[in-house]
């Protein structure tokens, strides 16, 4: 039954990228199929391969997050766990939990304790969501700063992401320290989670307060030590990524500047935390190509950008990140057998 009710949340996901990608796209940029299969059958091979380098140079960056974030793990080894676990991540809608169970078996397999990846995974999630937030504010004061008209609905995000953005870091802020505050916050998780067993019938019983607290410690002091490491790891990805977007449009024959351009590939990433679909694709690429519209952006070639940055940093992820799992698994099960 648990099967089926999966592959049935599994199917209509997939079926609303679909539609997205199909139907709403084309329909919110007014750009038809045909010019959008023309601007990319424009691209040379030198191009895509200019554009998969940057790629990979966004990914190496982002690994200066996972290796701050949990000590001694190497760069190639921060690599392999992003994109293993985006591969499984991306397959299927709310697929994090698959993804994680994955990062924490090769994480152990690698001999860091188990007490280690908790932490690790508190602080890259929380990275990665601040920077998402703080995105669209920036954008929008940057847009405000050239003068430019920003439309209602980034508007209308930056307001919802800075209120959010600000609500995260004081419980943060709090959290980390005053280890009352903490004590207090685990214990409303806690009750949250009760409650939400006891409405499912459960009558499991979960005791978070004291791992909450050792969670804290443990982020409170590599924080302390590590978090500009950080906030580089993090700022050079996110620029990274938004140059991506920027040379794809430049390559297909945009005109949009630097700004725009970053005001719509914030509110794209914005849009990723919505994780109806896996990673929030299809509903990503619809907004932002409908704000770089609303922008001044040619419909053909900004729906065809759009498309190629979602197929380079979110396709791209599922076919290398599990070839790469892969070998990571084979070479795990030949060392426990030869144990």
């Amino acid at each position: 039954m648990k099967a089926a009710r999966r592959a049935t949340h599994v199917g209509l996901s997939l079926a609303l990228v679909v539609v997205l990608l199909a139907v709403a796209l084309p329909k919110v940029t007014g750009a038809g199929w045909g010019p959008v299969v023309e601007h990319l059958e424009l691209l040379t091979a030198w191009q895509v391969g200019v554009l998969l380098g940057l790629w990979l140079l966004g990914l190496y960056a982002h690994t200066f997050l996972a290796t701050a974030a949990l000590p001694d793990l190497t760069h190639r080894q921060a690599l392999q766990l992003n994109l293993s676990g985006s591969a499984v991540s991306n397959l299927v809608p709310f697929g994090g939990a698959l993804g994680m169970g994955l990062n924490y078996a090769m994480v152990r397999s690698w001999g860091h304790g188990p007490g280690s990846f908790a932490p690790f995974t508190a602080l890259t999630t929380l990275w990665n969501v601040l920077v998402k937030l703080a995105l669209p504010v920036l954008a929008l004061g940057l847009l405000l700063a050239a003068g430019g008209l920003p439309t209602p609905g980034l508007a209308l995000a930056a307001l919802i992401a800075a209120g959010t953005l600000a609500v995260v870091l004081l419980l943060v802020v709090v959290a980390l320290a005053s280890e009352r505050a903490a004590a207090g916050i685990a214990r409303g998780s806690q009750a949250v989670a009760t409650a939400a067993l006891r409405a499912v019938r459960s009558r499991r019983e979960i005791a978070c307060e004291q791992a909450v607290l050792d969670l804290r410690h443990r982020m409170a002091g590599l924080l302390r030590r590590r978090w500009h490491r950080m906030l580089l790891g993090m700022v050079t990805y996110a620029v990274l990524q938004a140059t991506l977007l920027w040379l794809i449009l430049h390559m297909l024959g945009s005109s949009l500047g630097i700004v725009p351009v970053f005001a719509g590939f914030s509110f794209g990433r914005l849009l990723t935390l919505l994780v109806v679909t896996p990673g929030g694709v299809g509903i990503a690429e619809t907004g932002s190509a409908a704000l770089l519209v609303a922008l001044g952006g040619d419909a053909a070639v900004v729906a065809a950008g759009t498309l190629l940055f979602g197929a380079i940093t979110f396709a791209l992820e599922i076919p290398v990140g599990g070839v790469w799992g892969l070998l990571w698994w084979r070479r795990s099960a030949r060392t426990r057998w030869a144990r």
